[in-house]
């Protein structure tokens, strides 16, 4: 029984996974109820675009380090991982200036809490409890966290005061710092171990994993933040952003344990193609679920990003082969630079909806320049 249990192992431990950050996720789906329905739709969807832009703040703070320092902890490199956490923490400094300029000092009152967000990313130590493969644990960092947003979520409702809108989010990010702090600093008794034959990184494959790991963090705000100017797009945005969040969590646990194969794609893609689906075929049930008083043309964003998800279930699929490549090292980073700087470039289409359509053929076309890069990379290299 036990080698049965053994060789069935790889196989459910990510039912597994999936089923402790469903259970996570579901404190964000509560908050997005409470919100959706105690607040009006102006001023979620401008809370939501100032969001957005603190998301940046926050992935520049991290400076896609995430799965570097879980390789150099697994490898014992504890010296450069420390620089790596002071390099976060001087980033994240500068990312609140930035966030300080682009929403300006007129609501600087109002917003302030959010600019706590970067520096708690930049320090938390998740990584080491990623590392150690405790997958249990973050998720009681999750629910932990979740369960502070919740409160601070249902005060805010009940009070009707859009200022306590911008606590939300930093309730769930300082409570989440400081459970992984407290979690880091305890060893289990059955302390699990990482996968075996972990190396320090090269210098080429560090460069590609920062590379990687911010183009797949800036994914789910970047276009947002650029293109998009509209209330409802952003009201859109936090319902794709759940489907974002879940991935990364799955991303993470995969990338942590070397996941690789049909396993991995099961894992990525499933969860995301159901979403797309309910997005096609029932996005008035979604947006009715989410929000007080959808909008017909909320509805019409939702089924009109379906696509979305599955869109950014591939990229990631594709961002976990690549990563840890040296010769593809450079492709993360030339993707990132080409979504950035194309941007301005593109002609401001008239409605939300087009927008969404060329979020998603750039998303597409990303996902197309990975593909092509892997097969140009990793031609002779045996599949993962």
């Amino acid at each position: 029984m036990d080698r049965i249990a053994h060789s069935l192992y790889p196989l459910f431990y990510p039912l597994w996974l999936i089923a402790a950050n469903l259970t996570a996720r579901a404190g964000g789906m509560i908050i997005l109820l409470i919100l959706g329905h105690g607040f009006a739709a102006n001023q979620l969807g401008d809370y939501f675009a100032m969001l957005a832009v603190a998301g940046l703040g926050v992935t520049a703070a991290q400076a896609g380090t995430g799965p570097l320092l879980i390789r150099l902890q697994q490898a014992g490199k504890h010296k450069w991982a420390m620089a790596c956490v002071v390099l976060r923490a001087i980033i994240a400094l500068g990312a609140i200036l930035w966030i300080i300029v682009e929403m300006g000092t007129d609501t600087l009152s109002q917003y302030w809490p959010l600019l706590l967000m970067p520096i708690t990313a930049a320090l938390s130590p998740d990584w080491i409890i990623s590392a150690r493969t405790e997958f249990s644990r973050i998720s009681m960092i999750a629910l932990i966290a979740q369960m502070a947003g919740i409160g601070m979520a249902a005060w805010a409702a009940h009070a009707s005061n859009p200022d306590l809108l911008f606590v939300v989010a930093p309730a769930i990010s300082i409570t989440s710092f400081i459970a992984a702090t407290l979690f880091a600093l305890s060893r289990t008794t059955d302390q699990q171990t990482a996968p075996l034959g972990i190396t320090t990184p090269s210098r080429p494959t560090a460069f590609g994993m920062i590379g990687f790991t911010l183009l797949a963090g800036v994914l789910p705000n970047l276009d947002f933040v650029l293109l998009g100017s509209d209330t409802t797009l952003f009201l859109a945005q936090r319902i794709f952003l759940i489907c974002a969040a879940f991935l990364a969590a799955i991303s993470g646990a995969l990338f942590a344990k070397q996941q690789p194969g049909h396993l991995r794609d099961i894992w990525l893609i499933a969860p995301m193609a159901a979403a797309s689906l309910v997005l096609w075929i029932w996005p008035d049930g979604v947006a009715a679920l989410i929000y007080a008083k959808p909008s017909d043309a909320l509805i019409t964003l939702l089924q009109t990003g379906a696509l979305w998800p599955i869109l950014l279930a591939l990229l990631s699929r594709q961002i976990l082969i690549l990563q840890e490549h040296p010769s593809a090292m450079w492709v993360g980073w030339l993707c990132l630079c080409g979504m950035i700087l194309s941007a301005p470039l593109l002609p401001a289409p008239a409605e939300p909806s087009d927008i969404l359509i060329l979020m998603q053929l750039r998303l597409a076309l990303v996902l197309s320049l990975l593909y092509v890069s892997g097969l140009k990379y990793l031609r002779g290299v045996a599949p993962s």
